[in-house]
């Protein structure tokens, strides 16, 4: 019997309201690199959401030179930009709010997110996250980034579940649902882009999400 159900944040339940390409990924072709390259993808990780830096240029410094890139002041504030017209233009898919608040009425609710300070901090105030989740795990508080196990551990302990009792909801299928299931936790992917027709716990929007409980 399902008593839990975690929620990923970006791109699953939030995101954002630009018609360009996602903010990450215009970060990334500025300096040469791709998101979608997994090993770039954690060192961005690492600095932008393991530490709870009040300024972004201070993340963005340090990320330039692991990469061995010559930084400028224009560089950098470049880069700010980018990252700062992200946090403008956060947005709830159309059905999140809804399906969020009806799921809360009959079970616990827990949201792990690999994300930084500033832009989850707008996102709380913007939604009053404490008033949906009982319990709300961000990467630069934990110091554990998905897909590592030990933040599944630490959610289940605090819902006060066991590890049958709980879905995880996600749209990266490495770290959110296969997180999940190796940890034992039954994952569901989100796959509102139809990237991966063949998964077969998937659903294209959170309406779906019924039929899993």
């Amino acid at each position: 019997m399902i008593k839990a159900i975690i929620f990923d944040c970006w791109d699953t339940l939030f995101g954002y309201q630009l018609e360009k390409p996602h903010p990450f990924s215009i970060f990334a072709e500025r300096i040469g690199e791709n998101l979608k390259d997994y090993k770039f993808l954690k060192i961005f990780e690492k600095h932008f959401m393991l530490e709870k830096h009040s300024k972004l240029e201070v993340s963005i410094k340090e990320l330039l030179e692991e990469l061995d890139i010559k930084h400028t002041n224009k560089l950098i504030n470049e880069l700010k930009e980018i990252l700062e017209e992200a946090l403008c233009s956060q947005k709830s898919f159309p059905e999140t709010l809804n399906v969020l608040n009806e799921l809360k009425k009959n079970y616990k609710l827990g949201l792990i997110s690999n994300t930084f300070y500033q832009s989850f901090e707008r996102l709380e105030q913007k939604f009053k996250m404490q008033d949906i989740f009982d319990v709300v795990l961000k990467s630069y508080e934990t110091k554990i980034l998905k897909p590592h196990p030990k933040i599944f551990e630490i959610m289940i302990k605090e819902l006060k579940v066991n590890k049958n009792e709980v879905l995880m909801v996600g749209d990266s299928l490495k770290n959110d649902v296969q997180a999940a299931e190796n940890f034992g936790l039954k994952g569901i992917l989100i796959d509102r882009k139809e990237k991966h027709p063949e998964y077969p716990n998937r659903i294209t929007s959170l309406e779906q999400i019924s039929k899993f409980l």
